[in-house]
């Protein structure tokens, strides 16, 4: 399998979850060669009591740029997270936002990954890090060639 087939893997696998297409309907992934690019529409149904968003949707669209840009370098084995560090800078309301993640070091055992989500503006509102680790999943039994 070349490269860009794995890309278009990993984004169908993405586009398979159960949960991208219910609470996340509508998100964009976009996987390239370390790096991989994620974008979703915030409304209200994505907003905590306080009317902004919740912070589990950072870490969404954090983790899951970050997770994807590991799995691009990663052509065998589902990847897990094993730890992901966040930073919040601002709220965030009605928005576009647009997460991006890039790989920053490889090694046997673990890809180490990190990723920042900008609004419409081109503000950043949150960023991290996280560590990704193969699991026991082949991506083959996950998504078919």
């Amino acid at each position: 399998m070349n490269d860009l087939e794995h890309y278009r893997r990993l984004e169908r696998l993405f586009d398979s979850a159960p949960l991208n297409q219910g609470i996340f309907a509508g998100s964009e992934l976009k996987v390239s060669h370390r790096e991989a690019t994620l974008e979703l529409t915030i409304g209200s149904q994505y907003f905590h009591a306080a009317d902004a968003m919740h912070g589990a949707i950072y870490f969404k669209l954090l983790d899951d740029s970050a997770y994807f840009a590991s799995a691009s370098v990663e052509k065998v084995f589902f990847l897990l997270t094993k730890s992901y560090t966040i930073h919040f800078r601002r709220p965030v309301f009605e928005d576009r936002l647009k997460a991006i993640g890039k790989v920053v070091s490889v090694n046997e055992k673990e890809i180490i990954s990190s990723s920042e989500i900008y609004n419409q503006e081109g503000k950043l509102v949150a960023h991290g890090e996280g560590v990704f680790v193969r699991g026991p999943k082949r991506l083959e039994e996950l998504v078919g060639e």
